[in-house]
């Protein structure tokens, strides 16, 4: 829960906005997705209330429910405070435009992801009407080591930090082409650096590549990771060569808005 989301509750308020901070830190506290009856029960309130609440919630963006459960899990609009952004709305309007323009134009898969309590996380997601449609929601988990954003992500920390998050045992192989070495993986975080992007080359799903570039705040620090992902054979011949500069373009763009570069 961001911090002036928590000041908030010990002002003096109504009732309704401390019962809507509380269902707020339960579902971010969950870490995976909570029912409107198990809300309601923690909190001693009927489940028409607490239902009442997600739902105003949700149309916001602070929680996301998924259709196919009812279940809730934090929103996009939670995740960007919680990423420190001082600018979110801005942010995630600019961002969920360029988005939109790299799905409608190119047929690409876009994402935007943050690092939250040392996991990847899905700020935003847009599904291009292309032959692989990737499916995700705002708040679903992303792995950190074979996907673009995720290196974006890593490379954003010191290498110490980043081989804490990958842990020590082999990662998971999640297709022939995944590096399963924490070490391997940290050791291309300097190549990631150096040019400004990641890409991958079906290490998360067989077929589709990946590429990702960092958004960055006014000092140079990044916040989040913009990516986008599209099959090997796509019928426009895109590359990953031509969508590197798509991709970095459309970063720099969200992150002007910030007054990042």
């Amino acid at each position: 829960m961001p911090a002036r989301l928590r000041d908030l509750k010990s002002a003096p308020g109504s009732q309704s906005l401390e019962r809507g901070l509380d269902v707020l830190e339960i579902v971010g506290g969950e870490g995976a997705e909570i029912g409107v009856r198990e809300i309601a029960r923690r909190l001693r309130l009927s489940p028409t209330i607490v239902q009442r609440m997600v739902t105003s919630l949700a149309r916001r963006g602070y929680v996301d429910k998924n259709l196919e459960t009812a279940r809730y899990r934090l929103g996009f609009r939670a995740l960007a405070m919680a990423s420190g952004n001082v600018q979110g709305s801005d942010y995630i309007a600019t961002a969920q435009r360029e988005l939109d323009r790299l799905a409608h134009d190119h047929g690409l898969n876009g994402f935007v992801s943050v690092l939250q309590g040392g996991r990847a996380v899905y700020l935003l997601a847009v599904q291009a009407d292309a032959p692989v449609a990737i499916k995700v929601a705002p708040g679903s988990e992303m792995p950190l080591h074979s996907t673009a954003a995720g290196k974006i992500l890593l490379a954003s920390l010191e290498d110490t930090a980043a081989r804490k998050l990958l842990g020590n045992g082999k990662l998971a192989a999640i297709t022939p082409h995944t590096v399963t070495d924490p070490a391997a993986v940290v050791a291309g975080l300097a190549k990631v650096r150096r040019q400004g992007f990641a890409t991958v080359s079906e290490e998360n799903i067989r077929g589709v590549l990946s590429v990702g570039a960092p958004i960055r705040d006014r000092t140079g620090k990044v916040l989040a990771a913009l990516s986008v992902a599209f099959p090997k054979y796509l019928d426009a011949g895109l590359t990953l060569q031509g969508a590197t500069p798509l991709v970095t373009g459309a970063a720099q763009t969200v992150s002007r808005v910030i007054g990042g570069y």
